[in-house]
């Protein structure tokens, strides 16, 4: 039903009108003879189109038009006057009036200006959801391409509030398996009580929406500074292969916007979404986890084959950490690093037991046999898209800067710096524990080696960063006493 406001201080002209429009079956009319009164009812209600005298007393319909789109941009407002000037109608136009009546005019004109007014706001109003829908579909796009699960709820969130539009948005994580809940991502005004425990899923019709899995519109009744209006509450549930991953809540909380037909179509388009892209993200992150066990035993099944070795990849970590920290590496390449160092030696479990356990020194064809494990990790890996961002860290961390090492014989900067990094961590962990040939150094003495070395083995640039980090008592050899962390505990979660 749309509301109609007819205001004119002569009562005989509101009754014509009201008569005319009585064939409109769709609108509800509100007559005001005071304007006073007619400004007061459009501050307080929704109001699709005005009709209004340009002259009431000491009154503007102007004054109505400023009112009226103050508090409804996409209302249609018509000003009539039986005194028209060029320069009051140019007035009028740009303050956002949408025609202009002269009386006395045609009952006739006055319905076609009726509706083409009411069809120019239509198109306007759809226009504006064809451009929400448009910008959601840009974030639908933004959770194909594999954004990770907090910056994918957060802009989830974000476009209910700017697209929808609405003051509030709010994602919760649901576990059906725990029953456990957990507010992810909130954003817009959360100032009164009960608006942020709807938001947090506090409420009982967030309760009734994880019950039932279907979704919840509802209006609450608000008092502010003595006025009454409707507050409208949605509960969204995301589903996806009819299992419920959590809810979408959004509040609008404005005295004249709800929730309507075209935004609730846009809801279900962003919590469809959404809930595709969760679970996506969910997978992802339940695969990844499954790699990293399944192969971190096998990184354990090496240790365990070589008891001179245990605990080799949790020092390496501990060591590279401190060096990666040095180069500012973000979030990310930390990832990573832990990752590579926890499988860089990954290939040595296709190395035979009397060549990795040998107590002598190794022959040159047990030595070419012990070199080939760079190449057999990298292939392991090299099948799984998941590991091929850490593959430098394993094929490349026994190159030499000076271009002697192996598999590839890279020379200096052709060496990935994962490789650069890992080869001075990986040497001073070798340097300063016990092999079946000899007992382990001191950390001075590694550093002493790492030096020698530096530019011929090493990349000059972490040597002079580890050396400094160990300066600074970064590196001490309390690490090297403490005990060893389970390999499977470090995985991508």
């Amino acid at each position: 039903m749309k509301n109609i406001v007819v205001i004119d201080d002569e009562v005989y002209i509101c009754n014509i009108i009201i008569e005319t429009l009585d064939c409109f079956s769709d609108f509800k009319v509100h007559r005001f003879t005071n304007p006073v009164r007619a400004a007061e009812f459009i501050s307080q209600n929704d109001v699709d189109l005005v009709l209004t005298d340009l002259v009431m007393g000491s009154h503007s319909g102007v004054e109505i038009l400023e009112t009226t789109l103050a508090n409804h941009p996409d209302a249609v407002v018509i000003l009539m006057t039986g005194y028209p000037t060029v320069k009051t109608a140019i007035s009028v136009l740009k303050k956002g009036g949408y025609d202009y009546l002269i009386k006395p005019f045609k009952l006739e004109d006055l319905k076609s200006t009726i509706v083409r007014g009411l069809e120019h706001q239509r198109l306007k109003r759809e226009n504006v959801e064809l451009r929400s829908q448009i910008k959601l579909m840009k974030v639908a796009d933004a959770m194909a391409e594999g954004m990770q699960l907090q910056p994918l709820l957060n802009l989830i969130t974000e476009a209910a509030v700017k697209e929808l539009p609405a003051v509030a948005a709010s994602i919760i994580l649901f576990d059906r398996k725990t029953g456990v809940q957990q507010l992810a991502s909130i954003c817009g005004k959360r100032e009164e009580a009960d608006v942020d425990r709807f938001l947090q899923g506090e409420n009982p019709h967030c309760a009734t929406v994880i019950e039932t899995m279907q979704p919840y519109y509802g209006d609450q009744e608000v008092t502010h500074n003595a006025e009454l209006y409707l507050r409208s509450l949605v509960s969204f549930p995301l589903i996806s292969k009819k299992v419920l991953l959590g809810l979408l809540n959004i509040v609008y909380d404005d005295r004249f916007t709800h929730i309507a037909t075209g935004q609730t179509r846009l809801v279900s388009l962003l919590a469809s979404k959404a809930a595709s892209a969760i679970e996506s993200s969910i997978l992802k992150r339940d695969l990844e986890r499954s790699y990293m066990q399944t192969i971190a035993a096998l990184a354990n099944a090496i240790e365990a084959r070589d008891r001179y070795t245990a605990g080799h990849t949790d020092r390496v970590f501990h060591l590279a950490t401190i060096l990666a920290r040095k180069l500012g590496w973000n979030e990310d390449m930390m990832k990573l690093l832990r990752n590579g160092c926890l499988l860089h030696d990954i290939g040595k479990i296709g190395i035979p037991d009397s060549v990795l356990n040998k107590p002598g020194i190794l022959t040159d064809e047990e030595r070419n046999i012990m070199q080939r494990h760079p190449e057999l990790g990298a292939k392991i890996l090299g099948g799984v898209p998941f590991f091929k961002p850490i593959i430098p860290f394993i094929l490349t961390h026994h190159e030499r800067y000076d271009g002697t090492g192996y598999p590839q014989r890279l020379v200096g900067e052709e060496i990935p710096v994962e490789g650069r990094l890992l080869a001075v961590a990986d040497t001073f962990d070798a340097i300063t524990s016990d092999r079946p040939y000899r007992l382990g150094r001191s950390p001075e003495m590694a550093v002493e080696e790492l030096a020698k070395n530096k530019g011929s083995q090493f990349d000059p640039v972490m040597v002079d960063l580890f050396i400094e980090a160990f300066e600074e008592g970064l590196i001490t050899s309390d690490f090297l006493e403490e005990p060893v962390v389970d390999a499977t505990l470090i995985v991508t979660s």
